[in-house]
């Protein structure tokens, strides 16, 4: 996991597997931006194989939260796993509007930039 912080924004790297065992890097990486007081969080899933239910669950309590305070949580670069688990669940709005359509092929556009954390 990595955490990239740009101005009022973040980027959050995930790799791997996404599940009950993982899924406590995500919660803390997620809760430092909150922390940290981030406008923005950019989740980049690209490097994920497997994401299940509590991943889902900590994407949703993250951006119920960061809601409340006006922070923009969006996932990008899902690969198809994760956007089925996504569509399944009708919890497509987590996707940034970057992503492309599925089906479509692309690499998508570069997510802002960050620096250092």
């Amino acid at each position: 996991m990595i955490l990239n912080r740009c101005d009022d924004r973040a980027t959050v790297f995930v790799e791997g597997e996404i599940d009950l065992a993982t899924v406590w890097g995500v919660r803390a990486a997620l809760a430092m931006c909150h922390a940290y007081r981030m406008t923005g969080i950019d989740v980049d899933l690209s490097a994920v194989g497997f994401c299940d239910a509590s991943s889902l669950n900590v994407f949703l309590a993250a951006d119920e939260r960061h809601g409340e305070s006006a922070v923009d949580v969006r996932l990008h670069r899902p690969p198809p796993i994760v956007r089925r688990l996504l569509r399944i669940t009708g919890t497509e709005f987590l996707l940034a509007e970057d992503v492309p359509a599925e089906g479509a092929r692309s690499s998508g556009p570069p997510l802002p930039s960050s620096g250092a954390a």
